[in-house]
């Protein structure tokens, strides 16, 4: 969901890249990763800096950080999500001081061609609507724009829509490190795209890092109504992940929001964001008529191989 950044290489000589060396991250390069992030991409906490440590601990396939060295100074990072044959580069930044040498370039093409090997057919990723720069590297670079993901926001005053009924609902609020994995058989609706992508492994990597999370569940009887992932960033909740039941999935939307707001602790003037596709026009409706305001958006790009391939 993060910004990304990427530098204009094509005039630059290529000899340049020889000096250039594209590698997994270490525990090491942490402290270096997490500057670049802080000055390129937005402001980092120390708890972040851990939940970079922790993808590098877990040693996952499905979520992995590479670095770019140049004459051995780390200069660059990428970290990507993978799962089965798709992938999605969640951040990327190359340190403002080697721009423009094709550093990103190589960074960029060399985790395409080995999630290319492992089967990936498709890779996403997205770019803040006013990232022109970037959106058109990437563009140039293959990927086309597939969709809109909407940020919504409303602070805890301003939700004035009819509350969800939460009586007679069974209901479990707990920590993402006590949380029970949920069946994978039942199918339910994201409303970013990225979250589909990421949530079980960053589940995981929860589970081994000090940051924190809260899960809310709800079922009425036996039917899983949604679930929601939040994280509290300073006076903020942010929905990580919000999936709902296909099943009447507006309804399902207002009784999540209805237990974000009466079941986590927050402090008095806090804001509740959340992502939603574009495409999710229905469940956009009801969160504008819940309270909730259209503060940013980003674009979902997309790179297929197979239409390459066909092509």
């Amino acid at each position: 969901m993060e910004n990304l950044e990427l530098e204009d290489s094509f005039s630059k000589k290529e000899n340049s890249m020889k000096n250039v060396i594209v590698r997994k991250a270490r525990i090491s390069d942490v402290d270096r990763i997490f500057k670049i992030y802080s000055e390129n991409i937005e402001y980092l906490d120390e708890e972040s800096k851990n939940w970079l440590k922790s993808i590098i601990k877990k040693k996952s396939r499905r979520a992995r950080i590479y670095v770019a060295l140049r004459r051995k100074k780390l200069v660059g990072f990428i970290i990507f999500y993978k799962k089965r044959k798709e992938a999605y580069i969640d951040a990327f930044a190359v340190d403002s001081r080697y721009r423009g040498l094709g550093i990103g370039r190589k960074l960029l093409n060399c985790i395409e061609q080995t999630l290319e090997l492992e089967g990936v057919k498709r890779i996403y990723l997205s770019v803040k609507n006013r990232n022109n720069n970037a959106l058109g590297l990437y563009l140039k670079n293959g990927y086309k724009v597939i969709n809109i993901v909407f940020i919504l926001e409303a602070g805890l005053d301003n939700l004035n829509g009819k509350l969800g009924e939460l009586e007679g609902l069974k209901l479990k609020v707990d920590s993402v490190k006590k949380h029970n994995e949920i069946n994978s058989k039942i199918k339910l609706l994201d409303t970013s795209i990225w979250s589909n992508l990421t949530w079980d492994i960053d589940d995981s990597i929860y589970k081994i890092s000090k940051e924190e999370a809260t899960y809310i569940t709800i079922y009425s009887g036996k039917r899983l109504i949604g679930v929601a992932r939040a994280h509290i960033d300073k006076n903020k909740v942010v929905i990580e992940r919000l999936a709902l039941s296909y099943y009447k999935a507006t309804d399902s939307l207002i009784t999540i929001a209805s237990a974000i707001k009466t079941k986590i602790t927050l402090k008095p003037k806090m804001k509740i964001r959340i992502p939603v596709d574009s495409s999710k026009a229905s469940l956009l409706k009801a969160l504008i008529a819940f309270g909730f305001k259209i503060i940013n958006s980003e674009y979902v790009l997309c790179k297929d191989f197979s239409s390459i391939e066909e092509n």
